[in-house]
């Protein structure tokens, strides 16, 4: 008899435990001879990497561009991306600096200039345009670096994620739709053993993601090219002659040519995600070979069924398949499959079903989720095994109704989000991905489009716990770069890139449908029959969208039509056109905002700066008022019964795409801004989103933060109006009340009825120090039903720092968990003598702030204020103050949370890792020490502050487990 060992996790779970279970088995031929016991174990991969951004001189610039010429009256080509310039030479100049222009053109008429890829045409038109010489193309890799010889100590040592464009510098000659960054290309290396016992096992090296295209060597070997940036991928190593074991060093390189992208927003490079090292038994459950769904079985009871695939590395062998459904870790019911004859070298599927009785469903407001076991047996010894979280729930589109979940009715109220932060770039930690889908559960969001790429697995991971509802999305689509970005995927390529995302996705109980494109890019119409084809082979279970984009050809192959910012009559035109297909707004609302900018401070907001208001500093563009342009779109689909929800673009302000330097964000956030502060249509989005609906709707989210049956909110900060602007305010109020009545210093300014959807302005309000109140007031104006004050304010005096994740007060936890990855996002605010939050009229020059980690596990990772024209370093430990705030982002870098053996083989296998985090020895450690930050402020006078963030080594405390958590308060 010998015990077995056997890891259990899936890779939708970031629970970073090794689970032993000793096991009573007969010894048997099949299991390795090197090993007394087989062991499935994920070890993490991210720490240590040598890394440097480049590949040798940069390539020379374009020959015999001459950017003070152009012609007139023609136009080259057709397509491509607009930008604001001043002047054809700046059109020309903005080609030239831009990967893969062919042609520019210039319209004189409103300062528009056009670059463009497709330069085959010229017509005559009142344009001034030119042509370029094609963009040299990149250096490839060089080969040296590939070597496991070749000196890298000199290379920046870092863990990931890690984005390796984020720390390059802002320039006005980059493209604005990369937020004036450059693309690059970059190397990372990484020196490390693989265990002696690990001999005659399967071994992998799982990629969650690598951007943008990928070569991999090992040993200086050749072994891998991925070309896709957002899909996952598994690489197997074992089967690689020159891998080395035992005390001997490996070195894998991976060269990341990130020189290209499919997008036209800002997108990252490099390690962005999570990697782990994996080893399992020669028999073992394929990757991503085991998922799990489930259908009723009666009104009470439930089926689970596990679709599981098992590949054999070694000689003939007889195996079954046990499925357990475990609920709060408890076995609640099992079934074993007949014996599977695996010959060697092969792979079989099986399908085993287990019937779960009272099943508790997977809801909106109630999302439970059940553990389901795989285990693969040989003569009754445990020989590979999976833990797969899912939830029982029933999906159903109404042509007429909209969506049932579970036979009720729900109203999707959502958002559409691209995968970058501020200061982070494309490397999110987990714990802001649970930050971000609270903050939009906080408005009363159920929903939230992954826009538009396979997203990082945290990101659904929390949306499963929180009871939100996915739209999980391809990137490419059509091939000729049909997605509108500069790489060249053929269709077969996209096809296997939507199966990834599919059978990687598949378990999550949050994903109940998946999009195969997003607007240009599914203008190939003909492509969604064979998208469709291969989403429903690898799951028959969900439905399939794509956005309406030109003709009706792809519809026929959708099981729901979406609908990217369309009008009423256009969703009714189609209904009546097609009265049998479900329908949904999948992008709705353009609507422009600026954190702070009041809207008689910019009156007048316009792509490049505001007019007909006070002069203001570059970069302010827009106001904070977007109330009446976000509800006039939203109601367009959210009044039609019909529809089966709406989903705001966006619910944050991202990186890229930005309308003019120096702003380097795209301001179509309605919650957040791009470093998550909250902007002020957050408060129109909860009064009509949350505090309006009722908690009986099963759509509507429980227990967020700050959940009132009524929101009143004054967008305006109530300071006087500059030098010869008179001295009269313009006052905004959001409320789902009936009537709000507006008071300055005790003295009533005047009482407003708001309608449906709408909000109040209190015109030509005098300015006088002091206080001014909103009162949300019933439906007969007598009876108060919340207020909310704004006060005046002097200049800044001190700062407080505070933390907004890991906190209970946004639903993200209580402490940091030291596992080397998590993160705390802290906030500074300037006050003024009295204590008040200082905001100022007009965002500015406002002082310098500076993190430091004064004692503790952690490190300053990046910083960020949120104004969508910083140009301040990412990296740097400091940032203006911007609307009276900063942010820094502090990650751990300290291992204590994982178990003892996870431990010991980071210490085993990470040869560099000892200078990259520190892995504990030590498991009687209980009180781990704080990270104490320190915070200073130039030129004000009381600068400092100090916060101490408290870290743990309690699992409980990672972003999954807190969001399930909270989602069973």
């Amino acid at each position: 008899l010998v015990g077995v060992l056997f890891f259990i996790n899936g890779f939708g779970r970031k629970m970073k435990s090794v689970v032993f279970v000793a096991v009573a088995v007969a010894v048997v031929g099949f299991l390795p001879s090197a090993t007394a016991s087989v062991v499935r174990e994920k070890v993490n991969f991210d720490f240590a990497w040598r890394h440097v951004l480049g590949n040798g001189p940069p390539p020379p610039p374009r020959p015999g561009v001459n950017c003070s010429a152009g012609e007139k009256g023609v136009n080259y080509g057709n397509g491509g991306s607009s930008h604001s310039t001043s002047s054809p030479e700046d059109c020309c100049a903005l080609c030239s600096n831009t990967a893969m222009c062919g042609c520019w053109d210039w319209d004189p008429s409103k300062q528009t200039c056009w670059v463009k890829t497709n330069c085959s045409t010229k017509v005559q038109a009142d344009r001034v345009s030119g042509l370029v010489a094609p963009q040299p193309a990149p250096p490839g890799p060089d080969p040296a670096y590939s070597k496991p010889g070749f000196d890298d100590s000199g290379w920046e040592l870092v863990n990931a994620p890690h984005d390796m464009l984020i720390e390059q510098p802002y320039n006005q000659n980059n493209s604005e739709k990369m937020a004036f960054i450059a693309r690059n290309v970059g190397w990372y290396r990484k020196k490390f053993s693989v265990p002696e016992d690990w001999k005659g096992s399967t071994l992998w090296i799982y990629f969650e993601g690598v951007f943008h295209e990928t070569t991999v060597w090992l040993n200086g070997e050749q072994i891998a090219y991925h070309k896709a940036g957002y899909t996952s991928w598994w690489l197997r190593i074992d089967n690689v002659s020159n891998l080395v074991y035992g005390d001997g060093q490996n070195v894998i390189a991976t060269y990341v040519d990130a020189s290209s992208g499919t997008g036209w927003w800002y997108e990252g490079g490099g390690l962005i995600r999570h990697y782990w090292l994996v080893r399992a038994a020669p028999l073992h459950i394929s990757p991503w070979g085991a998922w799990v769904h489930t259908s009723a079985n009666g009104e009470n009871n439930a089926v689970f069924t596990a679709e599981v695939e098992i590949e054999n590395k070694d000689k003939d062998v007889d195996a079954t398949v046990k499925v357990s459904v475990l609920d709060s870790d408890e076995e609640i019911a099992s079934a074993t499959s007949n014996a599977i004859e695996v010959g060697s070298g092969m792979s079989v599927a099986t399908k085993v079903n287990v019937t779960v009785n009272n099943v508790k469903k997977w809801t909106v407001q109630n999302p439970h989720l059940y553990t389901t076991r795989v285990d693969v047996m040989v003569a009754g010894a445990i020989v590979d095994t999976m833990n797969i979280t899912t939830g029982h729930r029933i999906v159903r589109f109404d042509a007429d109704q909209g969506l049932f979940l579970n036979d009720q009715r729900v109203k999707m109220r959502g958002f559409c989000d691209h995968s970058s932060f501020a200061g982070v770039g494309g490397a999110v930690p987990d714990r802001v991905q649970l930050f971000r889908a609270q903050a939009l559960r906080a408005v009363g969001g159920n929903a939230w489009r992954m826009a538009h790429n396979p997203p990082s697995l945290a990101r659904l991971d929390v949306m499963d716990a929180l009871g939100m509802l996915a739209l999980d999305e391809n990137r490419d689509y059509g091939g000729n770069k049909g997605q509108g970005g500069e790489t060249q995927e053929s269709v077969t390529d996209e096809l296997v890139d939507m199966g990834d995302l599919v059978r990687r996705d598949r378990s999550h109980p949050s994903v109940i449908w998946w999009s195969f494109c997003n607007e240009v890019g599914c203008n190939n119409e003909s492509a969604a029959k064979d998208f469709r084809q291969v989403a429903k082979y690898w799951d028959p279970t969900r439905a399939v969208t794509q956005n309406h984009h030109g003709t009706n050809v792809s519809t026929f192959y959708l099981d729901v039509q979406g609908f990217s910012h369309k009008r009423t009559s256009d969703f009714t035109s189609f209904h009546q056109q097609y009265p049998e297909k479900p329908m949904a707004a999948t992008e709705c609302c353009s609507c422009m905002s600026q954190r702070g900018v009041d809207q008689d401070i910019c009156p007048n907001p316009k792509d490049g700066g505001c007019t007909n208001g006070p002069k203001l500093k570059p970069g302010i563009f827009y106001n904070n008022n977007i109330g009446q342009c976000t509800a006039s779109q939203v109601i367009e689909s959210d009044s039609l019964e019909y529809l089966s929800g709406t989903f705001v673009w966006s619910g944050f302000d991202y990186m890229g795409e930005a309308r003019g330097w120096p702003q380097n964000t795209k301001c179509r956030g309605t919650v957040a801004d791009v470093a998550g502060f909250t902007k002020e249509t957050a408060y129109w989005l909860k009064s009509v989103w949350l505090s309006n609906i009722s908690k009986s709707d099963p759509g509507r989210p429980l227990g967020v933060t700050g959940d009132t049956d009524t929101t009143v909110y004054i967008l305006e900060s109530w300071m006087p109006p500059p030098s010869g602007y008179g001295n009269a305010r313009t006052i905004n109020v959001y409320s789902n009340a009936q009537n709000v009545r507006l008071e300055l210093n005790g003295k009533v300014i005047g009482t407003q009825n708001i309608p449906y959807f709408g909000m109040a302005t209190f015109k030509n309000v005098t300015y006088a120090d002091g206080k001014l109140t909103a009162y949300a007031l019933d439906a007969t104006g007598t009876q108060v039903l919340a207020n909310y004050t704004i006060e005046s304010t002097t200049e800044a005096h001190s700062v407080v720092l505070t933390i907004d994740a890991p906190s209970p007060l946004t639903g993200t936890g209580d402490a940091v968990v030291a596992d080397g990855e998590d993160v705390a996002m802290l906030r500074a605010t300037l006050l003024d003598k009295e204590g008040r939050h200082v905001t100022g009229l007009i965002p500015g020059d406002e002082p310098n702030v500076t993190f430091t980690v004064v004692s503790g596990p952690g490190l300053i990772w990046a910083t960020h204020n949120g104004d969508p024209a910083n140009t301040s370093p990412s990296h740097a430990p400091w940032t203006p103050a911007y609307g009276g705030l900063a942010r820094a982002i502090v990650r751990s870098n300290s291992v204590h949370a994982t178990s003892s053996l996870h431990r010991q083989r980071l210490r085993q296998i990470d040869i560099e890792g000892s200078q990259a985090v520190y892995v504990a020895t030590d498991d009687s450690v209980s009180q781990l020490e704080p990270i104490v930050v320190k915070v200073t402020v130039d030129g004000i006078s009381e600068p400092t502050a100090t916060f101490s963030i408290p870290v743990t080594s309690d699992e409980s405390q990672l972003p999954l487990a807190v969001a399930s958590k909270v989602a069973q308060q």
